[in-house]
């Protein structure tokens, strides 16, 4: 077998305090007079703010009343994000029950009311020392359960592999079964998506109780309206797609539900929320107490449709999050995904520039680059790098008219006019560049070359230099097209 073989991984840092405790839903509510008793609270509360509002003559704002009285604020890491870890097994009763086959890391910046959502593949490689071999990244919550039969504990031996895969802390985590999955969907009346691509599943595997192997699942190019049952099949199936697929489906319907939630004002909706609590009380855990969950619903009602920038780390080295291959292997051999550079000093970097700024992949300033020097394609695998982190990189690529320039520039295309939106437009490409010598140590000039400027629609280019020839000499296991 060709195995992967463990390379040293950077060091990252850990936290301290990895001992959580899992507050599960059903502790919240036991009855209908617990929500009778809250419901009464939140009235008396709403009340005596409103009177309060209207006796110093302020306008009134139920919702910021409510928040008051019973949100608390998220925690957050050292940048003000808060980072979430979502993890999604199958549950009581199916295969593998727990095998986190979804792992999505929501990072939230309150301050610019943005979410970034990156979804890790279930067959990482990764050689941890707790679970005491390598294997899958989706493996570990169940090898651990399986030797502690402490859920606690299990997931904070994933979460902090996670951490130092991505570089990042992680302040909080919630895991949802199947079946809490579909009943959640089901509380709140279903989720609408937009299928991009034909599902045909002759496979999909069927109920445990059905008495059947498969349940063929089918889907047709278009809009559809999903209950819980069908949104699990759409965000399970993977038979004629990929697993890379299937994740970028999950995250489509975690959006679908923030916007179903907040179409039908879940949280002042007594009937919603009971049926929600219902739904989450057997079939989810997360270390959010209640109030922190409120807090985030109340980031969720700040969220616009463009606020939300979502990424896979995949195989596909010419796309975002592009990172990974797969090994060679004898037949027998298990499956794994392992990273091109031969340790996850890419994901830190992704995850620095991905999730702590995805104004990037918003804004997606266009740039072009061009070689000036004599190291052959230098431009296009540069080109692709920039694209794995999220980078808006033109097709219009190639050499420079010089190719003996010494230090690499980055230029920046001044507007034109002084109006409101050219001031905007201008603010994001300087944001760009001032990001781009993270990854390409260059110049940043205003003073884009006239030649360059005529040919080119580019707000930025970038001409490689010796400097940066050198460095892709020193770190060509960076520079990669994905044909292994």
């Amino acid at each position: 077998m060709n195995a992967f073989q463990k390379h040293p991984i950077q060091s990252f840092k850990k936290k301290a305090n990895l001992e959580k405790k899992i507050i599960k839903a059903e502790g919240w509510i036991h009855s209908h007079w617990i929500l009778s008793l809250v419901a009464l609270v939140l009235g008396l509360l709403t009340l005596k703010g409103v009177y309060g509002n209207v006796q110093s003559g302020h306008p009134i704002s139920v919702k910021q009343i409510f928040m008051q009285a019973v949100g608390n604020g998220l925690e957050t890491d050292g940048m003000g994000h808060t980072n979430i870890l979502l993890l999604g097994v199958g549950g009581e009763g199916h295969d593998g029950e727990n095998l986190t086959d979804t792992m999505i890391v929501a990072t939230i910046d309150d301050s610019q009311n943005t979410v970034t959502m990156v979804s890790l593949p279930r067959d990482l490689y990764v050689e941890n020392e707790r679970v005491g071999w390598g294997g899958r990244l989706n493996g570990i919550y169940e090898d651990i359960y399986d030797q502690e039969e402490d859920p606690v504990d299990a997931e904070a031996v994933l979460e902090e592999q996670i951490e130092e895969i991505m570089g990042i802390d992680i302040q909080y985590y919630a895991k949802i079964d199947f079946t809490g999955f579909k009943e959640i969907v089901d509380a709140v009346g279903g989720v609408t998506v937009e299928v991009t691509e034909v599902i045909s599943d002759d496979f999909y595997p069927a109920d445990p109780d059905s008495g059947v192997t498969y349940d063929p699942f089918y889907l047709s190019v278009g809009t559809h309206t999903f209950d819980g049952e069908t949104a699990l099949k759409y965000v399970r199936s993977r038979h004629n797609t990929s697993d890379f697929s299937r994740a970028l489906r999950q995250q489509e319907v975690i959006q679908a539900l923030k916007d179903q939630a907040l179409s039908l004002g879940v949280l002042t909706s007594p009937s919603k929320i009971k049926d929600v609590y219902y739904a989450v009380s057997n079939n989810f855990e997360t270390n959010l107490s209640l109030s922190e969950l409120l807090s985030l619903a109340d980031v969720a009602t700040n969220l616009e449709a463009d606020s939300i920038q979502s990424a896979v780390i995949s195989d596909a080295a010419y796309e975002t999050g592009g990172f990974l291959y797969t090994p060679e292997r004898e037949e027998g051999d298990p499956y794994y995904l392992v990273p091109f550079a031969g340790d996850f000093s890419e994901f830190a970097q992704f995850a620095q520039l991905f999730l702590y700024h995805p104004e990037i992949s918003k804004d997606a300033v266009p740039i072009r680059i061009l070689n000036g020097t004599k190291t052959e394609s230098l431009a296009g695998l540069t080109k692709m790098m920039l694209v794995r982190y999220g980078f808006n990189v033109s097709t219009h690529y190639g050499n420079a008219d010089s190719n003996d320039l010494e230090k690499t520039q980055i230029y920046v295309r001044q507007q034109s006019s002084n109006t409101e939106a050219s001031k905007a437009d201008q603010a994001k490409t300087d944001n760009t560049a001032k990001l781009l010598p993270l990854l390409i140590d260059g110049e940043i000039s205003a003073d884009l070359p006239p030649s360059l400027a005529a040919e080119s629609d580019e707000e930025i280019v970038i001409v490689l230099g010796a400097d940066f020839a050198e460095y892709y000499k020193e770190h060509s296991e960076l520079f990669y097209i994905g044909f292994y």
